[in-house]
This record gives structure tokens, sequence and C-alpha cells, in this order.
């Protein structure tokens, strides 16, 4: 009887610390898009972001002169932020920001994502019962990736 109890215990015991370092472990990094609106600053949780650049040479006629470098950045978030969204939309000329990735236990390097004149290129909403995300797709002149410009 005794056996049964105690082996119950620690069952319990080893399920409920795996939960709680699972749990621990998924707030290991935070990332944030912070964007300047006039004088307000607007910083929003974001779920995991892409960058990607392109040079566009291959699609470039050669007589174009037109500079064809495609920044995009690629913000999926839990819910939408109106704040963020009313800035992209009246920002004709695009916002400065930058996206961070911070580890909250200080052993990674942060990682900062500079952009320059970002405007918003697409946007898709999902909602439902239990789940909601927002999905931003934006475009910008400059990226800025830990310092190093690209061009």
């Amino acid at each position: 009887m005794n056996k049964k109890i105690l082996s119950f215990l620690l069952i319990s015991f080893l399920f409920l610390t795996q939960i709680t370092y699972a749990q621990l472990e998924e707030k290991r990094t935070k990332v944030e898009i912070t964007v300047k609106d006039g004088n307000k600053t607007i910083t929003v949780p974001v779920r995991t972001a892409t960058v990607s650049f392109t040079k566009g040479i291959a699609s470039q006629d050669p007589l174009d002169k037109t500079d064809n470098r495609n920044y995009y950045l690629t913000v999926d978030f839990e819910k939408q932020d109106t704040n963020l969204l009313r800035a992209f939309a009246s920002h004709k000329n695009g916002l400065d920001g930058q996206i961070t990735m911070i580890d909250t236990f200080g052993k990674l390097p942060t990682r900062k994502f500079e952009f320059k004149g970002g405007k918003l290129d697409s946007l898709s909403d999902q909602l439902s019962a239990d789940y909601t995300s927002s999905y931003y797709s934006i475009y910008c002149n400059l990226l800025i990736i830990d310092g190093v410009t690209i061009e």
C-alpha cells in the first residue's frame, strides 16, 4: 500500500516538475517590435519575426537605373495592436523602428533588426473561438541587422 502511494507521489512530482520546467523554458526569449509615432513610442510583443532581403538583380532591366533592393519584415502577433496598426496606416512615408530579441536568461546575445521607412505591405488577422493571430508584412528602405547595414 505504501509503495503504491509513494510511487503515485513520485510520478506526480516528476510530472508537475516537467510542466513547470516547460512553462519556464517557453518564456526564455522576448521578441518585441518598437516604432516611433511622433512623440510616442509603441512597443508590441511579437510571436515570430522573419527578415528577408533580395537584390532583385536577376529581374532588373539593364537600362533601368532604379534601386530594386527589397527589404521585407514579416511579423506575427498573438493579437492585433490597434495603436501599431494606426501608426502604420497614418504614416504614408513609413516608420522607423526595430525588432529586438532578448534572452531573459542572459545567456544568448540580444538580436536587433532596425528598419527605416517601414510601410505596411499586407495584413492578415485570424480570429477563432480559442486562437487569435495578426500578421504584418512590412517593406522598408533600409535594414540594419545587429549593427550591419544590408546593401
